[in-house]
């Protein structure tokens, strides 16, 4: 199937994209890589009026530090650049963990980070590891910006906290401090371009004992949207970080998920597999602080 008949634009500055934006009022999509909305075009499950593209929007493109604070990445921000970057793989473990298996080299050269966050899938790589690290999501538009945990930022199903005339402006992945661990963990059916049956997202902070001060389990592809299994963190504050309390922990993730039967595996499956993949992403997180 071809694409149907819309408007097209391509914005040269940020200024020109929220003016775009405005004037649309709630008719327009945007295009970053297009490695998700081209398809649902194609497909028949989006009919948008007016494509506004920001591919090559230079101002929504970039990965930038500030010590001591945390890392900020902009929307526009290739999936690639995240991968090859040695400040995420230092900085956001679990993000670089997610990014890598996020389709193929293709895909990635092509598909951004707002894209994967915008589209919503329960099943993507990027959202558990981005609520487990705390991140927090600027959205921009209408004269002002905002800000958000990720988690905050999914409402419903595939439905997004963007109203009229906004955008996600960029992604902000606070400071990692050297006494915390984090982990990404999913499962597929094969090793690479398929979707999640799971995904985790783990971190938490060790105290001078040796035990759990804070903890954010995130998990996607078991809920309508990705979630943190509170409980299941609850499970682990105030406690040694052993391999006990972890496979505690998974347990209780595994209560807190509700997924769904369907090609790739049943609801009880993915419940089973919550647990083993929470105690081995809590025992990975670990193993990385230890080597630290």
């Amino acid at each position: 199937m071809g694409l149907p008949t819309f408007e097209y634009y391509c914005p040269d500055s940020s200024a020109e994209l929220e003016r775009l934006l405005s004037e649309c009022g709630g008719q327009a999509k945007i295009l970053a890589g297009g490695t998700d909305l081209l398809v649902q075009i194609k497909g028949g499950f989006q009919s948008p009026a007016v494509l506004i593209d920001i591919g090559n929007l230079e101002s929504l493109q970039g990965i930038s530090h500030k010590e001591g604070n945390g890392t900020e990445i902009l929307a526009g921000t290739k999936i690639a650049a995240i991968e090859e970057s040695p400040l995420i793989r230092e900085k956001a473990l679990a993000l670089y963990q997610a990014v890598r298996l996020l389709g193929s080299p293709q895909v990635r050269a092509m598909a951004t980070l707002g894209g994967n966050i915008c589209n919503a899938s329960p099943s993507a790589e990027t959202l558990p590891a981005l609520i487990a690290l705390g991140s927090e999501l600027t959205v921009a538009g209408n004269g002002s910006e905002r800000n958000l945990p990720v988690e905050s930022f999914f409402l419903d199903y595939r439905k997004v906290d963007l109203g009229p005339g906004e955008y996600l402006k960029s992604v902000f992945v606070p400071e990692q401090s050297d006494d915390s661990g984090s982990a990404y963990l999913c499962r597929m059916l094969r090793g690479a371009m398929e979707i999640d049956i799971v995904n985790v997202g783990v971190w938490f902070l060790m105290d001078t004992e040796g035990r759990c001060q804070k903890a954010r389990i995130a998990l996607g592809s078991v809920a309508p949207k990705p979630f943190r299994a509170y409980e299941a963190e609850a499970v682990l504050t105030g406690k040694p970080l052993s391999e006990d309390n972890f496979q505690q922990a998974g347990k209780v993730a595994s209560s807190e998920s509700s997924p769904i039967d369907d090609i790739r595996g049943s609801a009880e499956y993915r419940r089973d597999i919550v647990r083993v993949m929470v105690a081995r992403a809590l025992s990975m997180a670990s193993k990385s602080l230890q080597k630290s």
